[in-house]
């Protein structure tokens, strides 16, 4: 065997060997000291690709929740005051039923006025005011289209929250729509209110021709200008306005004040204060049940009989609005609480995607810890039996002086 004192390799080697040994117990020490088996791409490029997409799917799934949790919020807000506004529709539909009875006198029919006609506005008020921060959410700001929740991690993952508009004329509007797509009203145009076409508009054209009766007017249009404030029902323009559309149709506001005159009112039978003929041409025998013969030859005066038929057919025409505004916003709390139900599911599906995402990540990301601490005291071993080593190998040219000695 030669003997080399310039190069001495049985010490490179220990070198190398214990340089190697040190490197694997600095990262043991840097994996065990951070919990992350990949501290840099250098420790596994394809790893820590595919854990920071999953990092990124974590993320996102988190947020989502906490938007979904926003929209759970914006629907109970709007669901909580819509409970309040069909409490209040409850009560005037009370009101109208105890209206319905023509023992009250002027000052009873007032009475009940003052109430009616404070809880429609105070429904309007409730409409205007609620809100989701600054956001009006129950009011003509309201999308019909709903406001989008994004709810997933990805593009294209959406939920929609729908409050609707909850304001008096919006609520008629929506009823309109309804009858028309169930055949119980042929028309919501204006111009087809002729003598005898208010039928065919409804719940609505109903509430007008009992306004008729209320305040004994004889033209349509002059009644829906009264209601709806606006040149409407006398306008060229107006006539050709669609009465479905009122829930977007912000300008047009039903007055309250007028309204609650159907349920004020007090029929005389005297015909210098109501004409029966009048009336029944105007409003429509289809309406009123009294036929136009029958209204000339009572002399333009309401008999027993009709005065009955008139004040029922008020009362009935009151009670079947409030009927139909109480199922209208029943509506919008229904489509609200499925609204809640879907995002409450969302929320429990992203949370259970977040711990499995997670997991996966785990796997690939964080450090084993059973599996790191026997690898560093295997290392540490082989560090303290390649010092020794190399402590002896730097004495072997030691041995080329007994040579020379």
């Amino acid at each position: 065997m030669a003997l080399y004192v310039n190069t001495n390799v049985s010490a490179l080697n220990g070198q190398r060997n214990l340089q190697n040994v040190t490197d694997r117990m600095n990262g043991s020490f840097e994996k065990l000291s951070s919990g992350s088996r990949i501290n840099s791409a250098k420790d596994d490029a394809a790893g820590l690709q595919i854990a920071d997409r999953l990092t990124t799917q974590i993320i996102g799934l988190e947020q989502g929740t906490r938007n979904a949790n926003d929209g759970i919020s914006i629907a109970q807000i709007a669901e909580g005051a819509l409970g309040e506004v069909t409490n209040n529709i409850q009560r005037m539909r009370q009101l109208a039923v105890q209206g319905g009875n023509r023992t009250l006198s002027v000052d009873d029919r007032s009475a009940l006025g003052q109430e009616f006609n404070k809880l429609l506005d105070v429904n309007d008020d409730i409409s205007e005011r609620t809100a989701f921060g600054t956001m009006n959410i129950l009011n003509y700001d309201s999308t019909n289209a709903g406001f989008q929740i994004q709810s997933g991690a990805q593009a294209g993952e959406q939920d929609t929250v729908t409050t609707g508009n909850s304001k008096l004329t919006a609520l008629f509007g929506k009823v309109i729509a309804d009858e028309i797509a169930s055949g119980d009203a042929a028309t919501s145009k204006v111009s087809a209110m002729s003598a005898t076409a208010l039928s065919s508009m409804g719940t609505l054209g109903q509430v007008i021709g009992a306004y008729m009766m209320a305040t004994n007017e004889t033209d349509q249009g002059v009644a829906i200008d009264a209601l709806f404030g606006a040149d409407v029902g006398t306008a060229a323009v107006g006539k050709n306005t669609d009465m479905s559309l009122l829930t977007e149709l912000s300008t047009m506001q039903i007055n309250t004040t007028e309204l609650t005159k159907i349920l004020t009112a007090t029929i005389s039978a005297d015909a210098d204060t109501v004409r029966t003929s009048a009336l029944v041409l105007a409003v429509g025998s289809n309406l009123l049940g009294i036929a136009a013969a029958d209204a000339i030859e009572s002399n333009n005066a309401f008999t027993d009989a009709q005065l009955n038929t008139v004040h029922g057919f008020m009362t009935d025409t009151l009670l079947d609005a409030m009927s139909s505004l109480v199922t209208q916003v029943d509506k919008q709390r229904a489509k609200l609480g499925a609204e809640q139900n879907g995002l409450m599911s969302t929320i429990r599906s992203n949370t259970t995607a977040v711990v499995n995402v997670s997991d996966s990540r785990s796997r690939i990301q964080d450090t084993d810890f059973a599996r790191e601490t026997a690898e560093l005291t295997r290392n540490q071993i082989i560090q303290q039996a390649s010092t020794s080593i190399l402590s002896q190998a730097n004495q072997l040219p030691q041995a080329a002086l007994s040579l020379l000695g």
